[in-house]
């Protein structure tokens, strides 16, 4: 297998630290991979029961938390049957983990030791864990405006972090300054092997639905790297003969940004430029997204459908998806938003991709946060000696103060935080 930029179409060796081609076209992998079936691991109930149809060396040992055969679960919106596909409980909280792990997979199999990347959280976190695991040491660009919540969690996992002032934009260019002094660019956007990872969505959908397809599938498109997954695993599936075609793809921005939902209006081959626009959806805000013309024809392939959505629409279905059980972030109700828009056109039950946890949501969590807040105070909590400590533990967070003031727990927890500093 090579990879050829979808630019120039310069051919480049299968290396997972080149991200691009010299020219700065995105490289896909030249020619599919195959899908064999008798070659799932009958043991292995973890992304890496697909090995042998991901682009590994043979024999590598995979670096991984257990990522991936999230549950499918069977529920309603709006009177309507849907499959929620539960992405949100990977070992990090996201889809992220699953093009994480092969990624660092891939990379600690070429002997690299030192990465860096650019984030808005979830793709930082991932990263961080798996480099964690891995052994390698990994810096994370992150918009300074990004989730306090999953800042946090990048740290904890061992990650330097480095806040750049200004738009999403500027984090990326920030990375690729680093990355030519030494450290390898571990990109969830560019690398084409991050796709390997999402593509396993594909199979375990197959698995789950009894050897077939489903009518469609729904999710947030941002960069359209989980997209383009679904499309070249189902596509995969196709050519084994497996399925007799491909679901409809229905892609959901965020109307304040989005620039894919505009070219799919248009009718336009590619995306055009847009004003990066802050969203409740922070996941999908990415004004110029490199994959755009490939993500629009395969949504055209597989006759599908872009839209997008209003911020209040979002933040609805989030409200909703938490009191049936499902605590997501806005990026994740954001396609479940989208079925009262598709309603007539989805056909049969369609699976909807829930990719991120909640407990990454400040939006989500601002209403119970001043809920938590007027409990502490009602209980005296903020007069008590304990809450002294919080300096100590300002790095998680408002939302995680208010959680250790709110708890027994947590004012045990910060008793002996103050005996450890004292």
């Amino acid at each position: 297998m090579n990879l050829r930029c979808s630019r120039c179409a310069r051919s480049w060796p299968l290396d997972p630290a080149r991200w691009c081609c010299d020219c700065g076209g995105v490289l896909e992998i030249a020619g599919a991979p195959s899908f064999d079936p008798a070659r799932v691991s009958e043991t292995d109930y973890t992304l890496w029961r697909y090995q042998a149809a991901l682009l590994l060396p043979d024999g590598v040992a995979p670096v991984t938390l257990g990522e991936g055969w999230t549950p499918l679960v069977a529920a309603e919106w709006d009177d309507q049957p849907v499959y929620l596909k539960a992405e949100y409980l990977n070992p990090t909280g996201s889809f992220k983990d699953r093009g994480a792990a092969v990624l660092v997979t891939a990379l600690k199999a070429a002997g690299v030791e030192e990465v860096v990347e650019d984030s808005s959280g979830n793709a930082g976190a991932a990263l961080a864990a798996y480099a964690g695991r891995a052994g390698l040491h990994a810096t994370i660009y992150v918009p300074a405006h990004a989730s306090p919540v999953k800042q946090a969690q990048i740290v904890a996992y061992g990650a330097e972090v480095v806040p750049v002032p200004g738009l999403r934009s500027e984090a990326a260019c920030a990375v690729r300054r680093a990355a030519g002094e030494g450290a390898v660019y571990a990109s969830h956007v560019y690398s084409p092997i991050v796709q390997q990872g999402m593509k396993t969505i594909a199979f375990e959908l197959w698995e789950q639905l009894g050897g077939r397809a489903p009518e469609s599938i729904v999710a947030p498109l941002g960069h359209g790297t989980l997209l383009l997954g679904l499309y070249r695993g189902f596509g995969e599936l196709l050519a084994a003969g497996l399925i007799k075609r491909l679901p409809r793809l229905f892609g959901v921005q965020a109307q304040p940004c989005a620039p894919l939902a505009r070219a799919w209006e248009r009718g336009a081959a590619d995306v055009g430029p847009v004003e990066e626009r802050e969203t409740v959806a922070e996941g999908v805000r990415i004004a110029a997204p490199p994959w755009g013309r490939a993500v629009l024809a395969a949504v055209r392939a597989s006759d599908g459908v872009v839209l997008a959505l209003r911020d209040e629409e979002t933040l609805a279905a989030q409200r909703k998806l938490a009191q049936r059980g499902f605590y997501v972030e806005p990026t994740s109700a954001l396609a479940v938003a989208a079925l009262d828009h598709l309603r007539d056109r989805l056909g049969g039950v369609p699976v909807v991709v829930l990719t991120g946890s909640g407990f990454k949501s400040p939006p989500l969590m601002a209403d119970w946060q001043r809920r938590v807040a007027a409990f502490a105070r009602r209980h005296n909590l903020l007069h008590d000696p304990a809450t002294h400590a919080l300096d100590l533990v300002s790095e998680i967070g408002e939302v995680a103060k208010e959680v250790l003031l709110a708890t027994d727990y947590g004012q045990r927890a910060l008793q002996f935080r103050l005996q450890l500093a004292g």
